[in-house]
């Protein structure tokens, strides 16, 4: 029997397809096989970028939302949106200011309408933790991406294109494991270089072994093998002191489909390599301008509007106008102006502020 008052009780059965992914995750995990997407050099470069840019936007608005709207937030939200796809943040009151609390987990609950959600968000501390449990009016949550199908949860670029970004970090991590390997120069000698040999004497090679370890570029000479040390040409190695190297070797097809993981997971996350790589200035400058155009002033553009909404005041993102090619549109707004378009509204049509 259960009263009225009482909460009912969901339970929820697995199919046991959830357990089996997250064993799957640790055998691979414990063979050495598994990779994460996200710790390429890729993935930071985007993140790192799109962090930087919103951390140099200055905020504009009332004094006070000004004040919320820290560099620090815009940082960590840029940052999420690429790494996680999402970003939320708590609106708490401290010493009568708004304040931006990160929070580092979350749980919705709610139907379909967003104003009847609620969240369960913990932030965390150096000791402890706090968890609120709050209506979506007091927390501040941005998507990169999401679908129908869970309007509650972010997707960011790697999970869009995650078989690209496991591309990369599979790639890397082949690389990694290659440049890991021992590197050393074998010498080939006539008798096996041992601690010790079959009598248990002292090695015969053990001052040889010192020099070229110690030798650092230096100049070191020893004893030709040419008669084996004495024991004939015929024990002796075919050539003299012929060395071999044992070290990183990655095949060309590796670094290949590396690169170009790279460069295709650079795009998911909305930047062109351009930005990146040794392309010339003429080439950064457009990459740097449709990055700006396409990424960075869109997402602001949700940031903004995500702000406005849940402070209740008018904040906008302003960002430097260098990335918007400025010497194109000061010859559009010339143009204009020379055919009898006043200057406002010239500079208007560019996108500029008069």
């Amino acid at each position: 029997m259960r009263w009225p008052w009482q909460k009912q009780e969901e339970v929820r059965q697995s199919d046991g397809a959830y357990a089996d992914a997250v064993l799957r995750a640790i055998e691979a995990e414990a063979a050495g096989t598994a990779a994460d997407n996200a710790a390429t050099g890729a993935v930071e470069a985007a993140a790192g970028a799109l962090s930087r840019a919103f951390a140099s936007a200055m905020v504009e608005g009332p004094a006070w939302a000004a004040e919320a709207v820290t560099g620090d937030f815009l940082a960590l939200a840029g940052r999420d949106l690429i790494r996680r796809g999402e970003s939320l943040h708590a609106i708490r009151m401290s010493g009568g200011m708004a304040k931006l609390i990160p929070c580092a987990s979350w749980h919705w609950e709610g139907g379909h309408d967003p104003a009847s959600w609620t969240v369960r968000a913990t932030a965390y501390g150096p000791s402890s933790s706090t968890t609120w449990k709050l209506p979506a009016s007091s927390v501040v949550f941005v998507r990169w991406g999401g679908d129908a199908g869970s309007p509650y949860l972010g997707k960011g670029p790697l999970r869009f294109a995650a078989t690209t970004a496991k591309l990369g970090a599979m790639t890397q991590r082949s690389l990694a494991d290659e440049a890991g390997g021992p590197v050393a120069q074998l010498l080939a000698l006539p008798e096996d270089p041992a601690g010790t040999d079959e009598e248990g004497q002292d090695d015969p090679h053990a001052r040889l072994k010192a020099d070229i370890v110690s030798a650092r570029g230096r100049a070191a000479f020893v004893a030709s093998t040419a008669d084996a040390w004495g024991e004939g040409r015929d024990a002796a190695p075919r050539r003299d002191w012929q060395a071999a190297r044992l070290g990183p070797d990655p095949p060309a097809a590796l670094v290949e489909a590396s690169r170009d993981a790279f460069a295709a997971t650079l795009a998911a996350c909305g930047a062109s390599v351009a930005l990146f790589d040794d392309a010339d200035g003429t080439a950064k400058r457009e990459a740097l301008r449709q990055w700006h155009m396409t990424c960075v002033r869109p997402l602001a553009g949700l940031v903004e509007r995500e702000l406005s909404r849940k402070l209740g005041a008018d904040v906008r993102l302003k960002f430097d106008p260098y990335a918007l090619d400025m010497v194109s549109r000061s010859q559009v707004v010339e143009r204009l102006t020379r055919a009898g378009v006043a200057l406002n509204v010239a500079m208007d049509a560019v996108g500029v502020e008069s």
